[in-house]
């Protein structure tokens, strides 16, 4: 692997979803604009940010009508990117949606978690291999923290993978063990709700199917091998590049 690639969470996910997905993205450095799902997670997570980055001096929360205010600013910006042409959904009730998500997170999530890291980049080596990520929030209990925003009730166990890596990136910082690790589900329903996923320290049997996976993932990527697994999973359906994806073309 070459010395100026650094893998990410991002990153990793992006090629365990679909090699071809990420050579278009990572190798051939083809941007495509966002789709309005990805707007709402970006706005939302803004607006969370916001408040916790204050929090971290002040202690309190700030007023819902600011947060709000923040996710709806990030929101107005984001979109200008987003071509309408071929999207499904319409951005206004969009919006009205991830507003929705921002004040729940706000009245159901924040009151109970003060900050000690927002936002904060890391990185690490890992078996020789650089690794970077952001851990959205860290409380004064070293408990991790990570916003989701997503349209379906999320199954099984696919957030440990990136939640592993923050703990590996969290123990690396501040030569402490996590207390715990929570995924904030925001969940984009009819009836949009909130559903938190728990777990404690996170123990060495996932540290090491970690450090498997990303060694994987790097030796994958040195040999130039970029497997169109969205044929298998469904991500096609979605990926902004399957337009120029000679897999898809030919499935």
């Amino acid at each position: 692997m070459s010395d100026a690639l650094v893998l990410s969470g991002s990153s990793l996910s992006t090629y365990l979803r679909c090699g071809l997905q990420w050579e278009f993205a990572y190798v051939k450095r083809i941007r495509r604009p966002p789709r309005v799902r990805m707007v709402i997670g970006t706005a939302t997570h803004a607006a969370i940010e916001t408040n916790y980055r204050q929090k971290v001096q002040t202690g309190q929360d700030m007023p819902l009508a600011d947060v709000l205010d923040a996710f709806s600013d990030s929101y107005d910006l984001e979109i200008m990117d987003v071509d309408e042409y071929g999207e499904d959904e319409d951005i206004g009730e969009a919006k009205d949606q991830g507003a929705a998500l921002t004040q729940i997170y706000q009245e159901q999530v924040a009151p109970v978690v003060q900050p000690v890291l927002v936002e904060e980049q890391i990185q690490a080596e890992i078996n020789g291999i650089p690794y970077s990520g952001f851990l959205d929030v860290t409380d004064h209990n070293n408990r991790i923290r990570d916003t989701k925003t997503t349209g379906k009730r999320p199954i099984g166990d696919a957030y440990k993978l990136s939640m592993t890596g923050y703990a590996v990136l969290f123990r690396h910082y501040s030569a402490s063990i996590e207390s715990g690790i929570t995924l904030d589900y925001l969940i984009r329903t009819k009836k949009p709700y909130y559903l938190p996923i728990e777990g404690g320290p996170v123990d060495d049997g996932e540290i090491r199917r970690f450090a498997g996976v990303l060694g994987g993932v790097a030796g994958g990527i040195d040999a130039g091998s970029f497997p169109p697994n969205g044929l298998v999973n469904g991500s096609c359906s979605w990926c902004g590049y399957a337009d120029l994806c000679p897999a898809y073309a030919a499935r």
